[in-house]
């Protein structure tokens, strides 16, 4: 037996030999050589079987993965058993903050295995899964709602699931108009022929418009002012020399604005410089002519004559007044700003030109030019004769006169309107994100945090006044089984339609409905009794059941119904707003609690 195997092991890679052995084994009559022969056959074949198999599997995954590298949307494989990440690919890690450490991929802060698990746990036993809705959770509280769908396979010899993540359709929509409002935005800072420029809160440039390239041609870094100490209204400004692409020097007025974002906090600065070089060049030389009155009347004569010249040259208004606010010197820009000629205007007082309003705010300027001896600037809107609006940004600066020693003040103004039109287009687009903030994007009535701020407020208005404040808190009955039956998107309609419903039955302008959290709402009704509340609870029954929106999977009814809680308060110093919700919940409650499709209410007597 000895000398056999021997054979075998010195003739295993030669097939003559073997086939030669196996052969006289095979007519050999010892049943242990036969077995051993088995033996060795088989773990042969194992190990060559199992050699293919990692061969198949290795190859199929690197398919897979070069497959999923090019897909445009976010994909991730996922080992079931543990939830542990195999792979995601470029998309995924950009949407969902996927991190990827050399061959491993780790979950972003916020979401892990376990979480994943839980989502996943459901569909155990299903090949595949739909557009399931998920929130994301971020580090900084927010969430990122998604679309999550799912193919069951296996990957690495264990069952995984292949998942598809995307946006909601609506943050798609989201998406384009934020691009089209930033567009809007860079067309209307490239419209400006101020020099706009602005950055981060860690002073990154990360925005130019046009004028500002057309005038550094590559000199961004001279472009960029130091950062210096805001002022306490956000803003501080500063004048610096400089060349011009032209070659000829020129002098900057930069204003460097704080930007605020929605909770209060510095995001960044906003930049805007113009060319005072004009301005600046027309005052030194005012300046220069007021001091040479000093020498000899011939000089005075001759001063006035160029000042008059300048004054008649220059396209801005300018104006010298003395003391008591008589016109000594203006140019006919100036007196046709104010309805006059250049002629009809001198010797006469800005009292009787100037409206009583706008006269008190002038006096105030001028007398910090005169007895501080400082300049003044400050915005001024006139409508010309012919109904032209103007903007004018006014410079008022003191002056003295050589001859009598007299004080007055030379003012000379900007036409800055299309500065002033582009600062209110900025203002209005704002405005437009800022009422979007309360409005929610589905139903189109106030969403919570509206609500919020409307109670708080109409709370310490009725403390003061001591008028019964009353809230009612609707559910609408069933949604579960509706959603469940018809699918979310016509539960999404369903709630559109109750809301348009909802919104009908408020007439009153103070009054308020806001979705309060799923397919809750609420109504807020300022100066109204408990007696009042239910007028209101009862048109809400009788508008909704005369919708008819069908649910047929409801257990009290073939149509949508809801379940209001009516509660009033007439609020006292020491309560908080807090209890004119609980009493309003209490009231819900029991009308569940009682059959649903029913109003229940709750009064400031019943609490205590």
């Amino acid at each position: 037996m000895s000398r056999r195997f021997l054979l075998l092991g010195a003739g295993f890679f030669a097939p003559a030999t073997l086939a030669s052995t196996v052969s006289q084994w095979l007519q050999a009559d010892n049943p242990a050589l036969l077995f051993s022969l088995l033996i060795l056959v088989l773990a042969i074949g194992g190990g060559l079987l199992t050699l293919l198999f990692h061969h198949l599997e290795a190859s199929s995954f690197n398919r897979l993965h070069a497959q999923l590298t090019l897909m445009p949307v976010a994909v991730a494989l996922v080992r079931k058993k543990d939830g542990h990440l195999l792979y995601g690919n470029k998309p995924c890690r950009q949407l969902l903050g996927v991190r990827k450490l050399n061959d491993r991929y780790l979950y972003p802060d916020g979401l892990s295995s376990n979480m994943l698990c839980d989502f996943l746990r459901p569909f155990t036993g299903l090949k595949a899964f739909r557009e399931v809705e998920e929130a994301l959770p971020q580090s900084n509280g927010k969430v990122i709602p998604l679309v999550v769908s799912g193919q069951s396979i296996r990957c690495q010899w264990q069952p995984c699931w292949l998942l598809f993540i995307d946006l909601p359709r609506s943050r798609h929509g989201e998406q384009v108009k934020l691009e089209n409002e930033q567009r809007i935005f860079q067309q209307v800072l490239n419209s400006l022929s101020e020099l706009v420029y602005f950055k981060d809160k860690s002073g990154k440039l990360i925005g130019t418009n046009k004028a500002f390239d057309r005038f550094w041609r590559g000199r961004i870094d001279e472009g960029i002012t130091e950062e210096q100490d805001i002022g306490p209204l956000g803003n501080t400004a500063s004048h610096t020399w400089t060349t011009a692409p032209d070659g000829s020097s020129r002098l900057l007025e930069t204003n460097c604005n704080l930007l605020i974002g929605d909770t209060g906090e510095a995001i960044g600065t906003l930049s805007i410089s113009h060319d005072v070089t004009d301005w600046h060049e027309m005052q030194e030389v005012l300046k220069t002519e007021i001091e040479k009155r000093e020498v000899t009347e011939q000089e005075l004569a001759q001063r006035n004559t160029l000042l008059d010249t300048i004054l008649s040259a220059s396209r801005d208004p300018i104006a010298l007044y003395n003391e008591h606010g008589v016109y000594v010197g203006c140019n006919e820009p100036f007196a046709r700003s104010l309805g006059y000629t250049q002629q009809a205007l001198l010797g006469k007082s800005s009292a009787d030109v100037l409206e009583p309003d706008k006269l008190e705010i002038f006096r105030q300027t001028d007398l910090q030019v005169t007895q501080q001896g400082i300049s003044v600037k400050l915005d001024d809107y006139v409508i010309l004769d012919d109904g032209t609006p103007i903007w004018y940004e006014v410079l008022k600066s003191p002056y003295r006169d050589p001859t009598d020693g007299t004080t007055g003040v030379l003012m000379m103004a900007r036409d800055v309107t299309e500065r002033k039109m582009a600062e209110q287009q900025l203002a209005d687009a704002i405005m437009e994100l800022q009422e979007l903030s309360f409005v929610d994007s589905l139903t189109k009535v106030a969403n919570r945090r509206s609500f919020d701020e409307q109670l708080r407020k109409m709370w310490y208005s009725h403390i003061r006044e001591q008028h019964p404040l009353t809230l009612i808190l609707c559910d609408i009955d069933y949604f579960k089984a509706f959603n469940d039956n018809y699918g979310h998107q016509q539960g999404d309609f369903a709630l559109r339609e109750v809301a348009k419903v909802l919104r009908s039955v408020v007439k009153r302008e103070t009054d308020e409905v806001a979705r309060y959290g799923g397919e809750e709402f609420a109504f807020l009704l300022p100066n109204t009794s408990l007696e009042g509340g239910q007028v209101v609870a009862m048109e809400i029954h009788r508008a909704l059941a005369e919708k008819g929106l069908t649910h047929r999977f409801s257990d009290i009814a073939s149509t949508l119904t809801v379940s209001l809680g009516v509660a009033t308060l007439t609020p006292k110093p020491n309560q908080d707003y807090g209890e004119l919700v609980e009493l309003a919940d209490v009231a819900l409650y029991r009308a569940k609690a009682a059959g649903r499709n029913c109003t229940m209410t709750m009064s400031e007597k019943e609490a205590g």
